[in-house]
């Protein structure tokens, strides 16, 4: 995890000076400035006691929804389609000074039931109860995974009781969590393009067909992750308060840069922050005993189309576990016609200036934080006074921590709402097309979430419907479009209806899922140039006309991750008409072929099969062009080995010129380590006249 702050040792500790001192060349313990503001033990207080500690911004109140014993320790909580409450634990996480017995599997996965509809939990049931510090989880059809230190688990209930019946280890996640807990593979954060991203990861995932896709992705934050109605990313690190990407819709948002970063570190308190590890610094503790920045940031939230209203749209919160305070950043206009947001903290008649949320119990550790189905922030409290991981524990705060009791009790947690005074109830949606349409992004994400992953074919016709139905919400539309996209099922005439919609976000995702109705990813296809030329010319957004503007001169940008340097062969270079189409064909790739094949052709689990040494290539040119025009369904064996886990449909590439398909073809054929004869534009242009009358994908029997 990530949190900067509390914790201490006994006597032992000097022994083994840890890593947290190595950096410097006097001696921290040598500090007791401290004693000037905090020098007691720190109470501990229940939760009803801990409620009246917090000051929260005008307009809201703060409602204990769950705490100890029916959770212990919580850092993740999530909500299943009934309204039951999901609750990850970290109970093995710093249980002494000296983080004994890390790897014990005792962390839970709890689930918290409102039986009374009183708005409080009451009922709980532990779902699994052996895994080994719980990061996060995320619900998916016909189960649930969940992330534990090293692992990613698939788990089911098959009986019904809220109790895991049956689990199965899915993949090696969060492996560097055993060495350095702070920095590993955490969130599962579903987001509007169908992924699961994570932060401190270089992969997304996708559940398809029972079964874990994964794909590169940029290094984000260190924990936690949100978006937001449009698809942005907001993520974090210890001393940021926030960072937020468009890479979704190819980096079009900021207009300079490729993310926003917080506008300042700055952080307003209402106790002393004298427990953080670097405190002994001369100038890190300010004349009053609060801290001027931040150094504990952990997860956040976003209030994107929530129960906030408008004046809150597009809110970042942020936990600060270490001043004990939730900050909150407003846009400074509507996005995307600003990318500047504003610190929103108030007047406090002790400390002048607070956060959103403050508490002067030291013990309030918001270290993640959720919007929940009602469209309200939901805060997790660790509830711990030490939660530095040893690993970077310094002397100073050790003997702190000590001196103030810091390190016990553990096993105590709550979960706090955060709820607008003129609060509303909205109902749930009563299906899942109707879901998309819901006013709270929470429902629409969860009912698109399960349509894709569920693989609900039956639904295509009502959810076409929803995208091309004009008087429609144009949110609903858009996550009818994505819903398709995920589906395999997006159609020409919808994404072509959506382009030329008014509305300028569900014009931009039309033109952002353009190469996906012709089962492409990345590449935008030549037919809507045009199209996208005459949106370039709109009085719209800058954002949309540049990037109609980009589409209809240069097709999509880039949206390689992973960088792949490509050495070209020696028979390629010797030839200067194959090395021409080469490299034209590898350009060609990039943005048609590599994001399911790869850059290094080697393929991707459950996605599509390594074309490098592959039969199919290397083959008769007949059947590698026709798979290239045609496409290919149905099983099928590569090198004499079946292929598993893969869609069993290559979708057809006819819509691309000849001379596209033949570079292509010509550059995988002499690509890493295949050598074969290049493939001419007019050998395409032969098939297509031969095969003229065939309108569906080839099969393996037929070749």
């Amino acid at each position: 995890m990530k949190f900067r702050l509390i914790a201490l040792l006994l006597a032992v500790f000097f022994a083994h000076a840890q890593r947290g001192d190595a950096k410097e060349t006097k001696d921290p313990m040598a500090s007791l400035n401290w004693k000037k503001w905090s020098p007691d033990p720190v109470p501990v207080f229940s939760a009803k006691e801990s409620l009246a500690k917090f000051k929260v911004a005008p307009g809201f109140k703060v409602e204990l929804v769950a705490s100890e014993p029916m959770v212990k320790d919580p850092v993740f909580v999530d909500w299943d389609d009934q309204g039951r409450m999901w609750v990850g634990e970290l109970r093995t996480y710093m249980i002494d000074l000296a983080g004994s017995n890390e790897r014990e599997r005792k962390s839970r996965v709890m689930v918290l039931e409102d039986t009374n509809g009183d708005g409080k939990m009451d009922k709980s049931t532990a779902f699994v109860d052996d895994m080994i510090n719980v990061r996060c989880l995320s619900f998916v059809d016909g189960g649930v995974l969940v992330v534990e230190s090293g692992a990613l688990w698939f788990c089911q209930d098959k009986d019904g009781d809220l109790v895991c019946d049956e689990k199965k280890k899915l993949i090696d996640f969060a492996t560097s969590a055993h060495g350095n807990i702070e920095h590993a593979e955490n969130a599962l954060h579903f987001a509007l393009d169908n992924w699961m991203y994570n932060s401190k990861s270089s992969r997304k995932l996708a559940w398809r067909r029972g079964k874990i896709v994964q794909m590169p992705a940029r290094g984000r934050g260190q924990w936690g992750m949100g978006s937001d109605a449009y698809g942005r990313l907001y993520f974090n690190s210890n001393s940021q308060w926030f960072e937020v990407d468009w890479a979704t819709y190819d980096r079009q948002w900021p207009s300079k840069g490729s993310s926003v970063r917080a506008p300042t570190n700055r952080v307003y308190g209402i106790r002393p922050n004298t427990a953080l590890n670097r405190n002994y610094k001369p100038g890190r503790i300010l004349e009053d005993g609060r801290v001027a920045s931040v150094t504990t940031i952990s997860g956040l939230a976003v209030h994107s189309h929530g129960a906030y209203g408008k004046d809150w749209e597009g809110t970042i919160f942020s936990m600060s576990p270490g001043t004990n305070t939730v900050g909150a950043f407003l846009p400074e206009k509507p996005f995307p016609a600003s990318d500047k947001y504003l610190h929103k903290f108030y007047p406090d008649p002790v400390w002048k200036e607070r956060e959103f949320l403050a508490s002067t119990d030291e013990r309030f550790r918001p270290v993640n934080a959720s919007m929940g189905p009602d469209g309200c922030l939901y805060v997790v409290d660790f509830h711990r006074g030490v939660i530095q991981h040893k690993r970077f524990l310094t002397s100073y705060l050790r003997n702190q921590s000590a001196e103030r009791k810091l390190d016990k009790p553990i096993g105590l947690g709550r979960i706090y709402r955060i709820v607008p005074e003129d609060h509303k109830k909205v109902d749930p949606p009563k299906d899942l097309v109707t879901g998309l349409s819901h006013p709270y992004l929470w429902w629409r994400l969860r009912s698109q979430k399960r349509i894709v992953e569920g693989g609900k074919a039956d639904l295509v016709p009502a959810v076409r419907k929803l995208a091309g139905d004009e008087k429609a919400s144009p949110f609903g539309r858009v996550h009818a479009l994505w819903s398709l996209a995920g589906l395999g099922k997006l159609d020409e005439k919808s994404v072509r209806g959506a382009i030329q919609s008014e509305d300028w976000f569900l014009s931009m995702t039309g033109l952002r899922l353009a190469g996906e109705s012709k089962g492409v990813v990345d590449f935008f296809p030549d037919g809507f140039k045009p199209l996208a030329a005459e949106v370039a010319k709109r009085e719209a957004p800058a954002t949309l006309v540049s990037y109609s503007s980009l589409l209809s001169e240069k097709g999509y940008p880039s949206r390689a991750v992973r960088t792949y340097k490509d050495k070209e062969a020696d028979w390629v270079k010797k030839d200067k008409d194959l090395l021409s189409a080469y490299r034209k064909g590898r350009d060609q790739y990039k943005v048609t072929c590599g994001a399911c094949h790869q850059a290094d052709g080697k393929g991707l689990a459950n996605m599509a099969p390594a074309l490098a040494k592959s039969d199919w290539v290397l083959g008769d040119t007949r059947r590698v062009i026709g798979v290239a025009v045609h496409g290919l369904m149905g099983p099928i064996k590569v090198n004499g080995e079946p292929v598993v886990g893969v869609p069993p449909i290559m979708p057809p590439h006819g819509f691309m010129k000849d001379e596209q398909l033949a570079d292509i073809l010509t550059y995988v054929r002499n690509a890493w380590g295949n050598k074969g004869e290049g493939i001419s534009a007019d050998e395409i242009s032969d098939y297509r006249k031969k095969e003229s009358a065939r309108l569906i994908p080839w099969t393996e029997a037929e070749f």
